[in-house]
């Protein structure tokens, strides 16, 4: 078993990374639609745009954050013209929300964005045998926890 001292290296390059990560979480990007949106903002869109219709409960815990929250930044894409909330047809009092054809494309942009950006850390990724990515999925999990245990 590792030592804290051993595993402080590690632990600094972790904290490295998400230092970079949260630079990079307050920096706007355009997507293709001549309007900046922030990581937060094109994350939603994206992954409204992965369903047909989703709803604000289901959002918030798929971002893990509170309903509120996403209630705010889906209105702030709505003022936009990139997500629009309709009345679910199957479930008259749920409201779904979709994207807008100007949201889609944003998305399609930022997934075509990550593809190339990321493709070196991508084919890292790709050629780990079963072992190491199961290695890597349960770190990025256990990494979640741990910085669960900072926001209580």
């Amino acid at each position: 078993m590792r030592t804290f001292e051993e595993m402080m290296p590690v632990l600094r390059e972790f904290g490295r990374a998400m230092a970079k990560h949260a630079l990079v979480d307050r920096k706007a990007f355009d997507f293709g639609i001549d309007m900046d949106l922030f990581p937060a903002e094109i994350h939603m869109l994206t992954t409204v745009a992965m369903q047909d219709g989703i709803g604000v409960t289901a959002l918030a815990e798929e971002f893990g954050t509170t309903k509120g929250a996403v209630s705010q930044l889906v209105g702030k894409l709505v003022k936009k013209g990139l997500l629009v909330k309709e009345q679910d047809p199957e479930h008259g009092a749920r409201v779904v929300i979709r994207t807008t054809e100007p949201g889609q494309t944003a998305s399609e942009n930022h997934l075509a964005f990550h593809k190339e950006h990321d493709k070196v850390f991508l084919e890292y990724m790709a050629q780990l045998d079963e072992t190491s990515y199961e290695a890597v999925r349960v770190m990025g999990r256990q990494m979640n926890l741990w910085m669960d245990k900072y926001l209580k």
